[in-house]
């Protein structure tokens, strides 16, 4: 049966320097020459940062000794003054989309970051939390021309057509992200019914086809896109075991999506990786007794990336390879040694546990994307064509218990681009306690960075996340920027998984160590290893 749906030209933005400079001077009392720096407009002094894609006209901006700073204590305002103010920055400088028919500006919930810790040797009932910021958030939707059994507002999805702005102490504006293209008159196009999506899609028995449902695409703010067009929205569940065999549980699968007309978007088509060979990592930099870097011009810092497409019945990620190798590429051309890039088959579950010193724990910096829930995230058992779970049982109940995952050898940080694994009550009822859950994950890492909700396939997380660390952001920082320009900002899930896309980091401190303002290898600062912390402590913000 075929379906007609519309297709919107997208246009493209009113930019100018003086526009550039206009914004800077509201939002962030920031002022300054605007540079041009490839793709983004932009201006800054030591803590204060406006930039602008030329793509989108989306902007960042942040001022970075408040924007996630856990030490602060701010007064926050409420949800409704938040929202004035943030209608009051639209209309002075022109930010709303253009409505009509069948495009309007829905008003989400507010949102906002969090923070929890306690000491390590403390009871749950001891953990402190806080917010730290108040988020006015404002996203696209499309209005269903009369599509039977779909909602009357389609969601937009890819991490565009979305704009927030962030308020912390005294009603201060301290962040901003997103933006909205023009959107042009719509054409109507024949499109595929969700029969014919799901058998584009390819394959995976686990896909809801019942639960599919349509929706709009719009790309992060630094991609250039000249339509706006529908897609088929498919999630997922399968039951995976342990890594272990210490019991089995249900995963939820990322949002996969396919192209509901012939001008939707499309995942580059990856080759299948050759059988691995196991085979080590080039040799690991000399470390001296109080583990200080020998020469960086001799001994480069080494990154690697475990993705998931597909294995056995898990739900298709048509993104992971090229998300994978955005991460590469980044960090490659930073001078960073790649010591692996293993997906599918070749991801072993070992390489984060038995044989985590020749491979995740040799490295810096370590990136995985494919699926994962509050308690792990999937891997391949070696030499089977057969998921498992790493859990926190892999890597024990507290550091250095029962062995040494992660950071005794030399992995500071990891990012886990997936369903979790940082769900926690704090941001949804259901979540449980992430600091006691991945405590025993700190036997010298420094942050463990992913979500705390079921997120969307896509191929922009890795290349983000590089993008930003070379560019002097902190890690969390530049996961927490990345998070926001790819992801939406619900998922239409329950909790603990939803309906608020929650991007995290966890980290460790000890008396003098505070890895939170970590920057990579020659960006900036770096903590020294927080080996036998003292205090847990996670943070979250809605996407």
């Amino acid at each position: 049966m075929t379906t007609s749906l519309p297709v919107f030209e997208l246009g493209r933005p009113r930019l100018d320097l003086e526009r550039v400079a206009a914004l800077a001077a509201d939002l962030l009392q920031l002022r300054g020459e605007v540079t041009e720096d490839g793709d983004r407009l932009s201006v800054s002094d030591e803590n204060l940062v406006l930039e602008v894609f030329t793509a989108s006209g989306e902007l960042f901006a942040a001022d970075r000794s408040q924007l996630h700073n856990p030490s602060l204590r701010p007064v926050l305002p409420t949800p409704d003054e938040a929202y004035a103010l943030a209608r009051g920055l639209m209309e002075r400088h022109d930010l709303a989309p253009r409505t009509g028919d069948l495009v309007e500006l829905v008003e989400l919930g507010p949102g906002g970051t969090h923070v929890a810790a306690r000491a390590r040797r403390r009871a749950r009932a001891d953990r402190r939390t806080r917010q730290l910021d108040v988020q006015a958030r404002f996203t696209l939707g499309i209005r269903n021309p009369g599509v039977d059994s779909e909602p009357k507002v389609l969601p937009v999805i890819g991490g565009g057509g979305k704009l927030s702005f962030t308020f912390g102490d005294g009603g201060r504006l301290i962040g901003a992200n997103g933006g909205f293209r023009p959107v042009g008159d719509p054409t109507f196009v024949d499109a595929l019914d969700v029969d014919e999506a799901f058998e584009r899609l390819g394959s995976g028995d686990t896909l809801d086809r019942e639960g599919a449902y349509l929706a709009y695409y719009l790309a992060p703010g630094d991609v250039g896109q000249t339509v706006l067009t529908p897609v088929w929205v498919f999630t997922s569940a399968f039951d995976v075991d342990h890594a272990g065999g210490r019991g089995r549980s249900t995963v939820h699968g990322r949002h996969t999506f396919v192209a509901a007309t012939d001008r939707g978007p499309v995942f580059a088509q990856v080759e299948e990786q050759s059988e691995r060979r196991d085979r080590p990592p080039a040799a690991r930099r000399p470390f001296d007794r109080k583990g200080a870097r020998a020469d960086r011009a001799v001994n480069p810092s080494e990154a690697g990336t475990s993705w998931v497409r597909q294995i056995d019945q898990s739900t298709p990620l048509g993104g992971s390879p090229a998300n994978a190798q955005g991460f590469v590429d980044g960090l490659s051309a930073d001078g960073w040694q790649m010591n692996f890039n293993w997906g599918d088959l070749n991801a072993w579950e070992s390489d984060w546990h038995s044989d985590d010193d020749t491979w995740v724990d040799a490295a810096d910096f370590v990136f995985y994307t494919g699926h994962a829930n509050q308690n792990g995230w999937v891997l391949c058992v070696p030499g089977k064509k057969q998921s498992v779970l790493l859990t926190p049982s892999s890597v024990g109940a507290a550091p250095a218990s029962p062995g040494d995952l992660y950071g005794q050898n030399d992995l500071e940080w990891f990012a886990v681009a997936a369903c979790g694994p940082l769900q926690d009550d704090v941001i949804s009822a259901g979540g449980g306690d992430v600091l006691s859950r991945w405590d025993g994950a700190f036997d010298g890492l420094h942050t463990m960075l992913g979500y705390g909700a079921i997120t969307f396939d896509n191929a922009d997380e890795g290349r983000k996340l590089a993008r930003y660390t070379r560019d002097g952001m902190s890690v969390i920082d530049a996961w927490f920027r990345t998070a926001k320009e790819v992801q939406p900002a619900t998922n239409g899930e329950a909790a603990p998984d939803g309906p608020d896309v929650w991007v995290g980091a966890m980290w460790v401190t000890k008396a003098g160590v505070d890895p939170s303002g970590d920057h990579i290898w020659g960006h900036g600062s770096v903590a020294a290893d927080p080996t036998a912390p003292t205090q847990l402590v996670c943070m979250w913000t809605t996407c």
